[in-house]
């Protein structure tokens, strides 16, 4: 069975097949969280099988094995699956856990591919991805991934380190929202973000023990539960934690004031992680307060709300996170972001243009503030817009009158000159002249209206 490719699938796919036919080895294929890119890497790995060829698909969690597996089935390709529990097959496309073959490469039941997939290619740059990509040196590769960069915001190009030659840029997030692919967003956040000043910054991101600490306060915890009870109540939500410790503190803060929520992190057993997460479809789990288990792989459409606790200097992060309740579902309108980490105003709304580049962006890159404006009454986060499209607040436009008169230039060169002399220091010229003098003076120099308060105040010792 062929899969139904939507337009924009089918155009990324191509993409890549013009990568390969230019000659490149591994082409990386960026399409936004929802977007379907195991769909258009299932449809791939179905057309290399047909040719006779092998095709490993690589993914570093259960989650994204079990998504996999998953939508080859929905196609009816036969695979097998190299992970605990699993016994091997013959199969020409095979989903592999990295570390599983990672720890079994020289096991003789596993075929050289002639193509490997690697899912979430932002981790493939270390470790076991790049053991398994050294140990066939003859396999083309195809990475796909929503965040083409590392955490701290280097590239995943050769030249960067990584394992990618060429860029696939599929749809943007913006163009996907309005073909109703995916949901806009209305976003909610501090009129300030957390005081994050003393915290270090480890790996290109804050510092996970302080950053947990700073986000435990009192005022953070409660703001939370009542945010959520003025603008999502009763919704599916997830929540990021910086840490284990603080995702419980949330649950059990969210549990007291009468909300059904449950906390799950890498070290919750697996039923008890699994009955939490598939809670949210079910209604069972109001609130998933989540310490680094969710940010890939998720897949509940009904997730209506993302709770940002969690500060980052990093935009891939960031965008995994809110791309969690991007996908539609039946009645649902939109995805509140309530953001008391302030990501949003450090990174900009998810449906902002990106760059992407395999060499990364640069620190003043990464550092640069985004286009965004916040209301001052509701605090809201939006693209620069005249008018608040949350509660209708009108931003005061600030303008100036320009008075025209008629009448000529004429060269004041020789009457300025004769009155304040021709050798004297500017400096001095302005702390003697009047009032008058000093309009004369910006008219005939084409000065700014700001320039004479500018004068007037640095008389007087003061910042304009």
């Amino acid at each position: 069975m062929t899969v139904a490719l939507r337009p924009y699938q089918e155009s990324a796919i191509e993409g890549v097949r013009e990568a390969f036919r230019a000659a490149r080895r591994a082409p990386l294929l960026v399409a936004p969280t929802g977007a379907g890119k195991t769909v258009m890497f299932g449809f791939v790995a179905q057309q290399t099988a047909s040719r006779g060829k092998r095709v490993l698909i690589l993914a570093h969690r259960k989650e994204l094995i079990r998504q996999a597996s998953r939508k080859l089935y929905d196609a009816a390709v036969p695979h097998g699956i190299i992970a605990p529990g699993h016994t091997p097959t013959r199969d020409l496309v095979q989903v592999a856990s990295v570390q599983t073959l990672g720890r079994r490469l020289s096991d003789p039941r596993y075929s050289a591919p002639d193509l490997i997939v690697v899912d979430e290619a932002h981790h493939a740059v270390a470790g076991q991805w790049r053991d398994i990509v050294t140990a066939y040196p003859q396999a083309r590769i195809l990475g796909v991934t929503a965040t083409p960069e590392r955490l701290d915001g280097k590239g995943l190009g050769i030249e960067a380190g990584g394992i990618f030659d060429a860029l696939v840029i599929g749809p943007a997030v913006a163009d996907l929202v309005t073909g109703g692919f995916l949901t806009p967003t209305r976003i909610f956040a501090p009129s300030e973000a957390p005081d994050l000043s003393g915290i270090r910054t480890r790996g290109g991101d804050f510092e996970p023990g302080a950053l947990a600490d700073a986000m435990s306060k009192a005022t953070l915890v409660g703001d939370a539960v009542a945010h959520y009870a003025r603008h999502t109540p009763g919704q599916p939500a997830i929540l990021f934690s910086p840490s284990v410790a603080h995702a419980e503190a949330m649950a059990e803060a969210f549990r007291a004031a009468g909300w059904r929520a449950e906390a799950a992190s890498g070290s919750t057993p697996p039923a008890q992680r699994d009955a939490a997460i598939a809670g949210l479809a079910t209604g069972a789990v109001q609130v998933l307060c989540s310490c680094d288990l969710i940010s890939e792989g998720l897949d509940v459409p009904a997730v209506g709300a993302v709770i940002l606790m969690r500060p980052t200097k990093s935009l891939g992060l960031y965008l995994q996170q809110v791309g969690r309740g991007l996908r539609p579902a039946p009645g649902k309108t939109h995805l509140t972001v309530l953001d008391h980490a302030g990501n949003t105003l450090r990174h900009g709304p998810p449906e902002m243009p990106r760059q992407w580049s395999l060499a990364g962006r640069t620190k003043k890159d990464r550092e640069a503030v985004p286009p965004t404006r916040q209301c001052p009454t509701c605090f809201a986060v939006f693209a620069p817009a005249p008018a608040c499209p949350e509660c209708g607040h009108v931003f005061e436009v600030k303008s100036r009158e320009i008075e025209h008169v008629e009448g000529d230039l004429v060269d004041a060169t020789d009457s300025m000159a004769e009155r304040w002399g021709r050798h004297r220091p500017l400096t001095e010229v302005l702390r003697e002249a009047r009032d008058e003098d000093l309009k004369a003076i910006a008219k005939a120099r084409g000065y700014h209206h700001g320039w004479i308060k500018h004068v007037l105040a640095s008389r007087h010792g003061r910042a304009a």
